[in-house]
């Protein structure tokens, strides 16, 4: 095994010259840290975590908290996301499941056994007693689309994201624009709150049954409130839907009643998966930024973790990008 006094023997430097190089500690002389960690490196040298956690208190782990399985492709990229940016400031990921194994426990004992340095809640019961417990604890945590008092949160700009595709669909002409929206929440809310928005400085009229409730990730209760709302007096010609997943259930099941998209109906959706550019149509959708959403989180909390004196809660939100696809058309005059 290599050691420490190994790597100052080769590179002609003290012990304690190699431990302050390896650790990232500034060096007034940076072309030398520079130069033991290389050498380091070729000496196929390997710290030794165990030691290092019981000399700073860290194990150089984090948590992530994600409840649901794992199949939503959102949710999957934002998770790749964060763990790559955490590689990058030399943190491994694990995910918290108290029930794994004999451990019992809550979230947060389950993280402190653990040793966990910090914590990401991605997805979760934000009102249950255990997810709270958690995120409001001594131990950094950020959670993601979802606010509490006093932690960092990183959220999707849900409320401008609505405003903007209200404003796209005004433009192609339509002026009777309709929203499923997903179950309660601080998304849910926040995309309404943007969707009136939107549609008040235009001008436009949005009657109470253009407003419907189903769920995400959910394509038949999608489809199902689809054709609700084409069934009323007057329908709308564009209707938004919770997630491209959902809208894309929609898109299958007016192809199978002969109504074609966008000629009969138009559709939009929300998350900008890769599948959503791969069917025909393709879809006009939000595509929320995973890759800056999992920076903004790793950035707070590597401040949280190293520097808890100092560190500011903040609740930071991220603007993504609306898609062009075929499934929004023109209104003919």
């Amino acid at each position: 095994m290599i050691r420490l006094k190994d790597i100052a023997e080769a590179c002609g430097v003290s012990i304690a010259t190699v431990s302050r190089a390896l650790n990232g500690i500034t060096d007034d002389n940076r072309g030398r840290s520079e130069r033991i960690r290389q050498v380091a490196t070729e000496m196929g040298y390997f710290p030794n975590s165990a030691a290092r956690t019981l000399k700073t208190n860290r194990s150089n782990n984090i948590g992530i908290l994600y409840e649901d399985r794992m199949n939503h492709e959102y949710f999957s990229t934002l998770i790749d996301a964060l763990r790559d940016e955490a590689a990058r400031n030399g943190f491994d990921v694990t995910f918290i499941n108290p029930k794994a194994g004999n451990d019992t426990g809550n979230y947060y004992e389950h993280a402190r056994r653990r040793n966990l340095d910090g914590v990401v809640v991605i997805q979760a019961d934000f009102n249950s007693a255990e997810v709270i417990r958690l995120a409001t604890s001594s131990l950094p945590t950020v959670v993601i689309d979802h606010e509490y008092e006093g932690c960092d949160c990183v959220l999707s700009d849900n409320h401008r994201s609505m405003e903007q595709i209200v404003e796209a669909a005004y433009h192609m002409g339509h002026r009777r624009i309709a929203y499923i929206h997903g179950e309660d929440g601080t998304v849910t809310r926040s995309r309404e709150a943007g969707f009136y928005k939107g549609c008040a400085e235009l001008g436009l009229r949005v009657p109470s049954t253009y407003m419907q409730s189903a769920k995400f990730h959910d394509p038949a209760a999608c489809a199902q409130t689809v054709m609700k709302l084409l069934d009323e007096p007057e329908p709308p010609t564009c209707i938004l839907c919770p997630d491209d997943y959902s809208c894309l259930g929609a898109l299958s099941l007016l192809e199978a009643k002969g109504l074609k998209v966008p000629d009969d109906i138009s559709l939009i959706g929300y998350d900008g998966i890769r599948l959503a550019q791969m069917t025909h149509p393709h879809l006009t959708t939000y595509c929320q930024d995973a890759d800056a959403i999992g920076r903004e989180v790793i950035n707070l909390l590597m401040d949280a973790i190293t520097n808890p004196e100092d560190h500011v809660t903040r609740h930071i939100p991220v603007s993504g990008h609306l898609i062009p696809g075929e499934t929004l058309g023109r209104i003919k005059a």
